[in-house]
Protein backbone atom coordinates (compact mmCIF):
# COMPACT_ATOMS: atom_id res chain seq x y z
CA UNK A 1 0.00 0.00 0.00
CA UNK A 2 1.62 3.44 -0.97
CA UNK A 3 0.49 7.05 -1.55
CA UNK A 4 2.00 10.26 -2.49
CA UNK A 5 1.83 13.62 -1.49
CA UNK A 6 2.90 16.77 -3.59
CA UNK A 7 6.15 18.91 -2.59
CA UNK A 8 3.47 21.40 -2.10
CA UNK A 9 1.64 19.70 0.51
CA UNK A 10 4.64 18.12 2.18
CA UNK A 11 6.41 21.60 2.26
CA UNK A 12 3.34 23.33 3.72
CA UNK A 13 3.33 20.35 6.28
CA UNK A 14 6.49 20.45 7.19
CA UNK A 15 6.10 24.09 8.21
CA UNK A 16 2.70 23.44 10.27
CA UNK A 17 4.83 20.69 12.31
CA UNK A 18 7.34 23.01 13.09
CA UNK A 19 5.08 25.57 14.36
CA UNK A 20 3.73 23.49 16.06
CA UNK A 21 6.78 22.93 18.49
CA UNK A 22 6.44 26.25 20.00
CA UNK A 23 3.93 25.58 22.64
CA UNK A 24 2.77 29.29 22.55
CA UNK A 25 3.65 29.70 19.04
CA UNK A 26 6.73 31.34 18.01
CA UNK A 27 7.91 34.63 18.07
CA UNK A 28 7.98 36.10 14.34
CA UNK A 29 9.48 34.37 10.98
CA UNK A 30 12.62 34.61 11.49
CA UNK A 31 13.05 31.93 13.92
CA UNK A 32 11.14 29.61 12.06
CA UNK A 33 13.77 30.25 8.63
CA UNK A 34 16.49 29.85 10.67
CA UNK A 35 15.64 26.48 12.41
CA UNK A 36 13.94 25.03 9.55
CA UNK A 37 17.52 26.18 7.47
CA UNK A 38 19.72 24.41 10.09
CA UNK A 39 17.27 20.90 10.79
CA UNK A 40 17.44 20.76 6.44
CA UNK A 41 21.93 21.50 6.74
CA UNK A 42 22.30 18.92 9.39
CA UNK A 43 19.79 16.47 6.93
CA UNK A 44 20.88 13.66 4.70
CA UNK A 45 20.64 15.97 1.26
CA UNK A 46 18.35 13.77 -0.52
CA UNK A 47 15.48 14.70 1.88
CA UNK A 48 16.03 18.44 2.43
CA UNK A 49 12.76 19.85 2.05
CA UNK A 50 14.08 23.63 1.34
CA UNK A 51 15.51 26.19 -0.40
CA UNK A 52 17.48 28.92 1.23
CA UNK A 53 19.14 31.77 0.09
CA UNK A 54 21.76 34.45 1.68
CA UNK A 55 19.19 37.46 2.71
CA UNK A 56 19.72 40.33 4.46
CA UNK A 57 18.60 38.56 7.46
CA UNK A 58 20.65 35.29 7.46
CA UNK A 59 19.36 32.28 5.25
CA UNK A 60 15.53 32.85 4.23
CA UNK A 61 13.47 30.43 2.03
CA UNK A 62 10.90 31.77 -0.54
CA UNK A 63 9.17 28.27 -0.14
CA UNK A 64 8.57 28.95 3.68
CA UNK A 65 7.15 32.39 3.16
CA UNK A 66 4.97 30.68 0.70
CA UNK A 67 3.82 27.67 2.51
CA UNK A 68 2.98 30.38 5.61
CA UNK A 69 0.86 32.17 3.41
CA UNK A 70 -1.05 28.60 2.30
CA UNK A 71 -1.46 28.09 5.83
CA UNK A 72 -2.80 31.70 7.11
CA UNK A 73 -5.10 31.40 3.92
CA UNK A 74 -6.37 27.97 5.37
CA UNK A 75 -6.64 28.80 8.98
CA UNK A 76 -3.49 26.45 10.03
CA UNK A 77 -1.30 29.39 11.69
CA UNK A 78 -2.88 32.45 13.30
CA UNK A 79 -0.91 35.25 14.62
CA UNK A 80 -1.19 37.16 17.26
CA UNK A 81 1.13 40.66 19.20
CA UNK A 82 2.62 40.05 22.24
CA UNK A 83 3.65 44.26 22.30
CA UNK A 84 5.88 44.68 18.50
CA UNK A 85 6.64 40.85 18.25
CA UNK A 86 4.26 39.12 16.44
CA UNK A 87 3.48 35.15 17.94
CA UNK A 88 2.69 32.67 15.14
CA UNK A 89 0.55 29.61 16.38
CA UNK A 90 -0.45 26.96 15.02
CA UNK A 91 -4.19 25.63 15.15
CA UNK A 92 -4.65 21.46 15.33
CA UNK A 93 -6.38 19.53 17.24
CA UNK A 94 -4.53 17.00 19.00
CA UNK A 95 -5.11 14.48 16.74
CA UNK A 96 -4.18 16.56 13.72
CA UNK A 97 -0.80 17.24 15.42
CA UNK A 98 0.01 13.36 16.50
CA UNK A 99 -1.10 12.59 12.53
CA UNK A 100 1.60 15.24 11.51
CA UNK A 101 4.16 14.40 13.77
CA UNK A 102 3.92 10.72 12.84
CA UNK A 103 4.31 11.45 9.00
CA UNK A 104 7.21 12.81 9.76
CA UNK A 105 8.85 10.62 12.37
CA UNK A 106 8.23 7.53 9.96
CA UNK A 107 8.72 9.16 6.72
CA UNK A 108 11.53 11.78 7.36
CA UNK A 109 13.56 10.57 10.36
CA UNK A 110 16.52 12.06 9.40
CA UNK A 111 14.66 15.54 9.18
CA UNK A 112 12.69 14.98 12.40
CA UNK A 113 16.21 14.45 14.02
CA UNK A 114 17.75 17.56 12.55
CA UNK A 115 14.82 19.40 13.15
CA UNK A 116 14.36 18.55 16.97
CA UNK A 117 18.63 19.67 17.41
CA UNK A 118 18.02 23.56 15.64
CA UNK A 119 15.07 23.70 17.71
CA UNK A 120 16.90 22.67 20.97
CA UNK A 121 19.55 25.75 19.34
CA UNK A 122 17.55 28.18 17.69
CA UNK A 123 14.18 28.40 18.60
CA UNK A 124 13.78 30.49 21.57
CA UNK A 125 16.89 33.11 20.81
CA UNK A 126 16.52 36.71 20.76
CA UNK A 127 16.33 37.81 17.50
CA UNK A 128 19.73 39.96 17.93
CA UNK A 129 21.05 36.41 18.98
CA UNK A 130 19.69 34.88 16.07
CA UNK A 131 20.61 37.44 13.27
CA UNK A 132 24.51 37.29 14.80
CA UNK A 133 24.74 33.57 14.84
CA UNK A 134 23.19 33.27 11.25
CA UNK A 135 25.44 35.65 9.91
CA UNK A 136 28.57 33.82 11.49
CA UNK A 137 28.25 30.50 9.27
CA UNK A 138 29.55 29.87 6.50
CA UNK A 139 26.42 29.46 4.23
CA UNK A 140 25.98 33.44 4.88
CA UNK A 141 29.93 34.36 4.97
CA UNK A 142 30.94 32.82 1.79
CA UNK A 143 27.63 33.92 -0.05
CA UNK A 144 26.85 36.59 -1.99
CA UNK A 145 23.43 38.59 -1.46
CA UNK A 146 20.85 36.70 -2.83
CA UNK A 147 22.62 33.14 -4.01
CA UNK A 148 20.99 30.34 -3.35
CA UNK A 149 22.75 28.33 -0.30
CA UNK A 150 20.93 25.39 -0.09
CA UNK A 151 18.62 23.74 -2.18
CA UNK A 152 15.53 21.26 -2.00
CA UNK A 153 15.49 17.97 -3.07
CA UNK A 154 12.03 16.77 -3.11
CA UNK A 155 10.58 15.82 -6.33
CA UNK A 156 7.33 17.37 -7.58
CA UNK A 157 5.49 14.18 -6.14
CA UNK A 158 6.77 11.99 -3.47
CA UNK A 159 5.19 8.19 -3.03
CA UNK A 160 5.29 7.15 0.17
CA UNK A 161 5.21 2.76 1.80
CA UNK A 162 2.81 2.52 4.25
CA UNK A 163 0.62 5.34 3.82
CA UNK A 164 -2.89 4.72 2.71
CA UNK A 165 -4.61 7.05 -0.14
CA UNK A 166 -7.08 8.12 2.76
CA UNK A 167 -4.38 9.05 4.96
CA UNK A 168 -2.77 10.95 2.11
CA UNK A 169 -5.96 12.92 1.30
CA UNK A 170 -6.91 13.96 4.74
CA UNK A 171 -3.31 14.93 5.00
CA UNK A 172 -3.28 17.09 1.55
CA UNK A 173 -6.77 18.85 2.98
CA UNK A 174 -5.46 19.61 6.26
CA UNK A 175 -3.07 22.36 4.38
CA UNK A 176 -5.12 22.79 1.13
CA UNK A 177 -6.27 26.66 1.24
CA UNK A 178 -8.00 26.55 -1.97
CA UNK A 179 -9.81 23.70 -0.49
CA UNK A 180 -10.57 25.47 2.84
CA UNK A 181 -11.34 29.02 0.86
CA UNK A 182 -14.06 27.36 -0.82
CA UNK A 183 -15.30 25.78 2.61
CA UNK A 184 -15.52 28.84 4.34
CA UNK A 185 -17.06 30.90 0.95
CA UNK A 186 -19.89 28.45 1.06
CA UNK A 187 -20.88 28.40 4.49
CA UNK A 188 -20.52 32.14 4.57
CA UNK A 189 -23.23 32.10 2.12
CA UNK A 190 -24.97 30.04 3.53
CA UNK A 191 -24.99 32.05 6.93
CA UNK A 192 -26.14 35.19 4.89
CA UNK A 193 -28.90 33.14 3.01
CA UNK A 194 -32.53 34.64 3.92
CA UNK A 195 -34.32 32.46 5.75
CA UNK A 196 -37.31 31.22 3.49
CA UNK A 197 -40.66 30.78 5.68
CA UNK A 198 -42.18 27.56 5.45
CA UNK A 199 -45.83 26.00 6.19
CA UNK A 200 -44.63 22.74 8.25
CA UNK A 201 -48.03 21.84 9.02
CA UNK A 202 -49.32 21.85 5.54
CA UNK A 203 -46.24 19.56 4.41
CA UNK A 204 -46.44 17.43 7.75
CA UNK A 205 -49.70 17.32 8.64
CA UNK A 206 -51.85 18.14 5.98
CA UNK A 207 -54.74 15.61 5.94
CA UNK A 208 -54.20 13.90 9.23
Amino acid sequence: MAACLTRESIESLAVLRAISEWQTGAFGPLRIHKTLFFADKGNDLDWTLFTFKRWYLGQYSDTIAAAMNRLRNCGRIRSAYDGPSERIRAVLSPVERGRLRALFATHFSKWTRGFKTAFSEWAYLTNDQIVRKAHDDPSYTISKHGEIILESRLPELVEFSDLSDDEAESLTDMVDDRLQTEIASRLARAVNRKVRAEDWKHIYFDGV
